[in-house]
């Protein structure tokens, strides 16, 4: 019977040094939780989509440190691109929203505070939203064996995400008041696509406005209203069949 090989995250895994030490936070996990032991292996990836399979070599109250034995193992990221532009929902949606995109394979997250933000939502929990999102998407990325890791930003509001994205860039919004249904056959030579979806409560008039002023394709998809977290799960999930990784 084959032994299960924990997955690590730790950007030092692909550089000179065959000895590192795992953050604290990681370590303790190993300790406390998995409860691993002196000489036991685990496979260690850096999110850049290198990875290679260390030994445990120390271990302290909170600290561990490993040592590379195996060569470092990289991949080439595909050239496709989902990037997701997803609003700050409640909470437990909004870690099983990252989750699961994630695992799905989306490449970035740009986060913003939607105008018509969820009320129970203080701004003391944006910020924990978005602080615990790279824990998030991390512990997704052990899940599901991918050695790239998402990068996260965070934006004040939706405006200035539109500001930052590269000319070129096809960008698809979704609302249930669209007039066009989606179909993938748009998607025809694109490599990078953008997706922008809202909160419970949709777009407010302002930001429609802005989404049609910098040329942003408003979509329908589907007959169903979706939920926040189910509509960008949805939407991402048709353009990596159309890429054809699913």
């Amino acid at each position: 019977m084959s032994v299960r090989i924990h997955r690590i995250y730790c950007k030092s895994v692909s550089e000179a040094n065959n000895v590192f030490d795992l953050d604290q936070s990681q370590s303790i996990h190993l300790i406390k939780v998995l409860r691993l032991k002196i000489d036991e292996e685990v496979d260690v990836f850096d999110g850049k989509g290198s990875s290679a399979t260390c030994r445990i070599s120390k271990i302290s109250r909170s600290a561990i440190t490993l040592e590379r034995f195996s060569s470092v193992s990289s991949l080439e990221q595909k050239e496709e691109k989902i990037i997701c532009i997803i609003p700050f929902i409640k909470k437990d949606n909004f870690h099983f929203m990252l989750q699961k995109l994630t695992e799905i394979g989306v490449s970035d997250f740009m986060l913003y505070k939607p105008d018509l933000i969820d009320q129970s939502i203080a701004r003391k929990d944006i910020l924990k939203l978005a602080e615990k999102a790279e824990e998030v998407v991390i512990s997704a990325c052990k899940q599901c064996g991918s050695n790239f890791l998402p990068t996260i930003s965070v934006f004040e509001n939706l405006k200035d995400t539109l500001n930052i994205l590269s000319e070129g860039i096809s960008i698809y919004a979704f609302d249930v008041d669209a007039l066009v249904d989606f179909k993938t056959e748009e998607l025809i030579d694109e490599l990078s696509i953008s997706v922008i979806t809202g909160p419970e409560s949709g777009f407010s008039e302002e930001e429609k406005t802005i989404l049609s002023n910098n040329g942003v394709k408003i979509r329908l998809i589907g007959r169903n209203v979706l939920r926040a977290e189910t509509a960008p799960l949805v939407i991402s999930t048709l353009i990596q069949n159309h890429f054809g990784r699913i």
